[in-house]
């Protein structure tokens, strides 16, 4: 599985960059093999004004699928941005691996 994370509007800290990846891993581990590439786009949408603005996009190329499945998250706090956004991924990819299983 291809993993690129970007980051833009902050310096991201390997406490983060460990973040996204053991959230990432955790929520596809169990569909690693239908999984092409993962992008990860983490982001401050304000800068130092604050508020919901702390986002985590992800794209996810499955090899059945043509289209990505793409999720992204806001919220306050970048490290439950990036969980919610790994949550509603591994729900996205196991609905579709599940369809993909009831067809063959």
């Amino acid at each position: 599985m291809d993993l690129t994370i970007r980051h833009d509007g902050f310096e991201m800290t390997e406490a983060i960059d460990l973040h996204v990846r053991d959230r990432l891993a955790a929520a596809l581990n169990q569909h690693e093999g239908h999984v092409s590439a993962v992008a990860i786009t983490v982001r401050d949408e304000n800068g130092p004004k604050g508020g919901v603005d702390k986002s985590c996009q992800v794209q996810v190329d499955l090899d059945f699928h043509r289209e990505p499945v793409l999720v992204k998250k806001l919220h306050e706090n970048m490290y439950l941005a990036v969980t919610e956004a790994a949550d509603a991924v591994k729900r996205t990819v196991g609905r579709l691996v599940g369809k993909a299983k009831e067809h063959r």
